[in-house]
């Protein structure tokens, strides 16, 4: 719904904006009222995605979204009309400035009729805005501007080291994780299929579970260092530069970036020389798309004669990704923190600012409710582990961590709440709503994947004709899966029941 009304509200401000408002100031002053019609639709559109969303459960705010929509088609019948008049006078788009709503408004036959139009039509959106404020929409556009400005300031939105914080390791698991995949890295073969002499490796999982972590603990491993001539860490991310990440590759592989200039050939080949005969390992970390693979590194990589035993390991979120890039099976899935774990964590990063380990330990109890709202992941335990560093080790003061509206996109960190939006913002705007639609069933059952993909058929969210619904639905109930955003429960076979992360729930009730 968003996307169509976005469209609507885009087309007339683009013929708004198009027209010589100076050359019909002298009629009927509708260039005021079409000054108007311009801003209260750019005002409008700001509220579009968050009233998209709410309106999924809210039915007032489906019945504002529905009257909103009808002033939109009423805009667009209005430029419809001026398109018809200047089809009956033998106007096309070849003759010069051609403006529909221009050419209207300077006939006068026409000018009164379209004008009282256009006053009419902004005393709807005029009353439709001022009811707008009872919702208190949130201007998800500018959040978004936001996460893209962030991009801009940092290559690739959230740029990542291969250097560790030994503060935020806890466990055994990480250890382990590390042992076995430095291992598989360093004895693992081609088979005779394979004939690119470079094997490829996936750890998956979701955001925040520490998948960046056990990366850059293999990529500083003892043995690693010993194996590999060359080691590469490229932060690649979802708004990756094909350009820049090829830069950034040559000057982790040591060669000469700068003599290579900013075309495209010349960065591969430079690449190319930077790596000739030598036995690399290239991680590549926050993968959104296997075309940062294929359609960049690959070539050159695979075209520089790499030493056997060459490897490159990806950190990503989505199965899809690793199987487009064809890495090994099977892949690696991070596991959540146990609660012990999780626990020690969580006191590391609140000890100290005048906290002893004692008094924090007499607080385990409601630590460990906090923990079991971070659903175990790492990144999130990390994040209240340091909003609870400026706090005093009093219950009362932990309590109301634990009771607050902390679990909004509001007060969490960008780190943490850019991840699940870019995750949102991913998905194709027929599984948006099905995912929406996920995270206001109550936590307290499990609902079936039947039951769930019949809940969205009659909902209207799966489109198709009535013998391919169920399996459509199916399929987007899958690729939640695979993409982290649902996980199933492990007391059920087939992945016929799942669970949302609570973190990932709370994210998504921004502004609810």
């Amino acid at each position: 719904m968003a996307g169509v009304l976005d469209s609507l509200a885009s087309y007339v401000q683009n013929m708004l904006t198009e027209m010589a408002r100076d050359e019909v100031h002298m009629l009927l002053g509708v260039s005021g009222e079409i000054e108007k019609m311009d801003i209260k639709l750019k005002d409008l559109k700001n509220f579009l995605m968050d009233a998209d969303r709410r309106s999924i459960t809210n039915q007032s705010v489906q019945a504002w979204v529905l009257e909103l929509r009808g002033a939109m088609y009423d805009a667009t019948n209005i430029l419809d009309i001026c398109q018809l008049k200047a089809m009956e006078r033998g106007l096309s788009h070849d003759a010069g400035c051609f403006n529909p709503l221009l050419f209207c408004m300077r006939n006068p036959i026409h000018a009164h009729k379209i004008g009282s139009r256009i006053k009419n039509l902004n005393q709807r959106l005029e009353d439709i805005k001022k009811r707008s404020l009872e919702f208190n929409f949130i201007n998800l556009n500018s959040y978004e501007d936001r996460s893209r400005r962030v991009a801009s300031s940092r290559p690739g939105s959230r740029e990542t080291s291969s250097e560790v914080d030994e503060s935020s390791l806890v466990g055994e698991n990480i250890e382990e994780d590390t042992k076995n995949l430095v291992e598989i890295l360093t004895t693992a073969e081609l088979s005779k299929c394979e004939n690119n002499n470079i094997l490829v490796f996936a750890i998956v999982g979701v955001g925040g579970i520490g998948k960046t972590t056990l990366a850059k603990k293999i990529f500083n491993n003892d043995i690693v260092r010993q194996e590999f001539t060359k080691k590469i860490w490229l932060s690649v991310n979802r708004d990756f530069s094909e350009t820049e990440l090829l830069r950034r590759a040559i000057i982790e592989a040591g060669g000469d970036h700068q003599s290579a200039g900013n075309t495209r050939g010349a960065l591969e080949r430079a690449l190319k020389e930077a790596l000739n005969g030598q036995k690399i390992l290239l991680v590549m970390d926050d993968v959104w798309e296997h075309q940062a693979w294929e359609d960049v590194l690959q070539t050159p990589l695979v075209s520089a004669a790499l030493a056997h035993g060459s490897r490159v390991l990806i950190t990503t979120r989505h199965d899809m990704v690793a199987r487009g890039m064809l890495a090994t099976k099977p892949y690696h899935y991070v596991n959540k923190l146990n609660p012990e774990d999780a626990w020690l964590l969580l006191k590391k990063k609140v000890v100290g600012n005048g906290n002893d380990e004692d008094q924090i330990e007499l607080l385990k109890d409601i630590g460990m409710e906090i923990i079991t709202k971070c659903d175990y992941l790492p990144l999130a335990v990390k994040v209240m582990g340091g909003l609870l560093r400026q706090k005093t080790a009093r219950r009362r003061e932990w309590e109301n961590v634990l009771n607050d509206s902390i679990w909004s996109v509001s007060q969490m960190p960008e780190e943490l709440n850019y991840a699940i939006y870019l995750s949102y913002e991913d998905l194709s705007s027929s599984l948006k709503p099905c995912f929406l639609h996920y995270s206001l069933l109550p936590k307290s059952r499990g609902f079936f994947a039947y039951e769930i993909i019949g809940m969205w058929i009659s909902e209207g969210f799966v489109h198709g004709t009535s013998r391919d619904l169920e399996e459509i639905g199916k399929e987007y109930y899958d690729e939640l899966i695979q993409r982290n955003l649902i996980e199933p429960d492990i007391s059920y076979a087939e992945k016929v029941v799942c669970n949302m992360h609570d973190v990932v729930r709370s994210e998504v009730h921004l502004g609810r």
